[in-house]
């Protein structure tokens, strides 16, 4: 190898890891942004909040695309219905239905419960490929699951918990469940379209899908896909920040890593994100995490180093 070879073979190896830094940072941060944009006051409907997301942030990688390429890309209609399939799945469903919770839940307390995420993605794609996870990556799912029942368990199972409103405890487990299996779910099917498509594309016409039928949900659930007038400074800086860096910056550095990383190591920002998010909801909205959640949170990190390093040794 030349130096020039090796030169190049290290800044894209300092380029892939910047990707999935994104992915654990920003999008461990999104769902304090949306705690902010939804509580108000005013307040904003979830769903309302997701449309405009999704619009805005179509919009936007639509936009990069064309500035790319000048013309919108070629794809079988197999291709589209994946493209279609895969954003319904991670934005309306798997993302969506973890917004709808921010009504009823600390934010630290939904990102952590998303740490589903990687053992749905393993599991989900050892079927696929009809392989099962080796010995190492299962204990390291193990470890990060065991922290993450520290993190979420009291909230869940004991009454009078900050985390979580009364009487929600229940609804919350079932809703932030199926968020993570069908963001999973999404993230899987995808592949496909790397070979096909560029990632701007490739985010640009799921985030559209998911922006159509979040339009079509709204109108037949009367909701008002008008912002509220007197929207506060604070909201708003929430909502560019969740369409400019939680949905566009993160998604195309989401799909790159996908590209480079197997599953096990691009799932495991959901073993991280709880991290940023119990930082910043602790900082900036006083959710104070017991003792067992610190704990959990290192189990959490034991398990994201034992999948990392396994994945690096095959």
């Amino acid at each position: 190898m030349s130096l020039i070879d090796g030169t190049t073979s290290r800044s894209t190896s300092w380029t892939n890891l910047g990707n999935l830094l994104v992915v654990y940072l920003v999008w461990g941060s999104t769902y304090f942004a949306v705690k902010i944009a939804v509580t108000g006051p005013p307040s904003i409907a979830p769903l309302q909040l997701q449309t405009w997301r999704m619009w805005s942030a179509s919009a936007l990688l639509i936009a990069i695309g064309l500035s790319r390429t000048r013309r919108f890309p070629v794809l079988s209609a197999k291709q589209i219905v994946i493209c279609a399939a895969s954003g319904i799945l991670m934005w309306v469903t798997g993302n969506g239905l973890a917004t709808l919770a921010s009504r009823h839940a600390a934010s630290g307390f939904i990102v952590m419960a998303m740490g589903m995420i990687p053992i749905w993605t393993t599991l989900i794609s050892s079927v696929i490929d009809r392989t099962p996870p080796s010995r190492n990556v299962v204990v390291g799912l193990g470890i990060g699951l065991s922290g993450l029942f520290l993190i979420v368990g009291p909230p869940v199972f004991l009454a009078g918990s900050a985390s979580v409103e009364t009487g929600y405890a229940v609804w919350l487990a079932f809703i932030l469940c199926a968020a993570g299996l069908t963001w999973s779910i999404g993230s899987l099917i995808q592949k496909p379209l790397f070979a096909a498509t560029s990632p701007v594309w490739s985010a640009g016409l799921q985030t559209l899908s998911a922006a159509i039928v979040l339009t079509v949900i709204c109108w037949t659930s009367q909701t008002s896909l008008l912002p509220p007038v007197d929207i506060a400074p604070v909201q708003l800086t929430a909502f560019l920040y969740l369409a400019i860096f939680g949905s566009v910056a993160s998604l195309l550095a989401y799909i790159t890593v996908m590209k480079i990383y197997p599953p096990t190591v691009v799932s495991t920002f959901a073993y991280v994100n709880p991290l940023v998010g119990v930082v910043l909801g602790w900082v900036a909205l006083d959710e104070k995490p017991a003792l067992l959640s610190m704990i959990g949170i290192a189990l959490i990190l034991a398990g994201v180093s034992a999948i990392i390093v396994t994945s690096r040794r095959s």
